[in-house]
């Protein structure tokens, strides 16, 4: 697929996905496609996805026009499925989010494994203003940072800023603007360091254990651990190299 409103870029393991319609990146059902086209593929070919944008702010939104009622069930339906494919990428996804990430702009970072911000993001989803209320985020929103956060981002429609999306566990890391993309690409590099297969496995372990009781969860992890990770030649060597005292090198 030709894409003409995001980039794709695959170097060394990473896929730079980029919104890339400024000035507000918004998110209209062409971009939904091709951003799905573009997880789908980077993840045969990497194993870190990092979802950025291009301009000053990360989106503003899904395109209101495809709110209306005619429109709307093929709208949500490519939606939801372009949140699945991120919330399942087989690697580990980081959002970098510089300026606006609003609606559906503050939905694609929520279903990514970890969100990095520049300190002039803003973050919320104000449908509620528009008497809508946001699908993705009700569904993710209330795991991620409890119910009475949830309430107040969603029923007030107010954009929080980095820092105090940090406070509420929305955002991982909160790095300057004129340092942005540096600090981006050297925390990257530090996800470099590790195992492809150990990162993959870890995610998988992680996710399996969010909605279970503590017994399942450690049938599910052992099983993972066991059966998935310990057998790679990834496992092995890190013993190895940690014992030798040497840098190891992964074989996946």
């Amino acid at each position: 697929m030709a894409y003409s409103k995001i980039k794709l870029e695959i170097e060394n393991g990473v896929a730079w996905i980029k919104l890339a319609n400024p000035p507000l990146n918004i998110v209209d059902m062409e971009m939904m496609n091709e951003l799905v086209d573009a997880v789908e593929k980077s993840e045969n070919e990497a194993h870190i996805a990092v979802i950025g944008n291009e301009g000053k702010h990360f989106s503003a939104g899904a395109e209101i026009k495809e709110h209306y009622p005619d429109k709307a069930p093929e709208m949500i339906r490519t939606f939801t499925e372009l949140i699945g494919k991120i919330l399942n990428y087989n690697g580990v996804t980081v959002a970098a989010v510089k300026g606006y990430a609003l609606g559906g702009g503050f939905e694609i970072p929520m279903a990514c494994d970890i969100i990095l911000a520049s300190q002039n993001a803003k973050l919320g989803n104000p449908e509620i203003t528009l008497a809508h209320y946001p699908p993705i985020a009700i569904a993710i929103l209330p795991k991620m940072i409890g119910w009475k956060n949830a309430f107040e981002i969603i029923l007030t429609g107010d954009a929080v800023s980095a820092e105090r999306a940090m406070e509420m566990g929305i955002v991982n890391r909160v790095f300057s603007d004129e340092n942005f993309d540096e600090e981006i690409r050297n925390y990257i590099n530090s996800l470099l360091e590790k195992s492809p297969a150990a990162l993959k496995f870890t995610k998988k372990a992680l996710k399996a254990s969010i909605a279970l009781s503590f017994d399942a969860i450690m049938e599910k992890i052992n099983d993972i651990y066991l059966n998935g990770l310990i057998k790679t030649e990834d496992a092995v060597e890190g013993l190895n190299a940690f014992l030798e005292k040497r840098k190891p090198v992964w074989k996946s």
